[in-house]
């Protein structure tokens, strides 16, 4: 009967041996060799452009891959990929999951909600078992949130005018924001309404930004418009003890 013989591949034995070490202490982890590192403990990094660099999350080319355990010397570094990890000088919270923030440092914040932190990128990259102990995640990093832009009332309340006199006075009373989504506003003086008009002077009020010689349309319509009174149009002047409120949609997002 023929025998099978196995070849014994050279060190093949001696790298077994390291991972299943590896596996029984709960972690996956690499030592590397480059020059000049600069890394520390809990330092999370990047392989960008060929070399290993400190992880930043405003950036796809620099998202975090590694969680550096120890800086054995200025040319060499352990670091792990999945599993396990000690850090002295962290201060984690138990339970909470840490992703890479966008100080350019390779250093972590605690994710709270989809929201916060607001980064570029969310990139996951630990969870805390204590405060120096966590477990490192191989989570596909993803885009931050995009916050919507949606229209949001805003008073601009208690606003005393100037005095006019007649037709096309300049109030000093500007708009704040930009209306939202081309929208009208709304003008109260002393609590009641008036007639606001948009592209023509034949109402009470108007908006302008070239002196009140011409008047804004809707469309058109934006932060420091001032308001222009017409006395003729409304049947009175105004004055000191007038005060006006300005109601309008702004952009949520300004």
């Amino acid at each position: 009967m023929s025998q099978l013989k196995i070849k014994q591949i050279e060190g093949l034995q001696t790298k077994l041996d390291s991972l299943d070490s590896q596996l029984a202490s709960g972690s996956l982890k690499s030592s590397y060799q480059q020059a000049a590192h600069g890394f520390a403990a809990g330092n999370v990094i990047a392989l960008f452009n060929g070399s290993w660099v400190l992880a930043d999350s405003k950036t796809a080319d620099k998202l975090g891959r590694l969680v550096v355990e120890e800086a054995t010397d200025a040319s060499n570094f352990i670091a792990v990929q999945i599993g396990n990890i000690e850090v002295s000088t962290w201060n984690l919270t138990p339970g909470t999951f840490y992703v890479v923030d966008e100080s350019d440092s390779g250093s972590i914040a605690a994710f709270v909600n989809p929201s916060e932190p607001s980064y570029a990128y969310s990139n996951p990259i630990i969870q805390a078992i204590s405060a120096t102990k966590a477990q490192v995640l191989p989570w596909r990093p993803s885009l931050g949130p995009t916050q919507v832009a949606q229209g949001s009332e805003y008073t601009q309340a208690d606003l005393a005018p100037l005095e006019s006199n007649g037709d096309e006075s300049a109030t000093g009373i500007t708009l704040d924001y930009t209306p939202f989504a081309d929208s009208t506003v709304q003008v109260y003086i002393n609590g009641v309404a008036v007639t606001e008009t948009y592209g023509e002077k034949t109402g009470d009020v108007y908006f302008s930004n070239n002196g009140g010689i011409t008047s804004k349309s809707v469309a058109d319509l934006e932060a420091g418009d001032q308001m222009f009174w017409n006395s003729n149009y409304a049947g009175y002047e105004i004055g000191g003890g007038d005060l006006f409120d300005i109601v309008y949609e702004k952009n949520s997002l300004d």
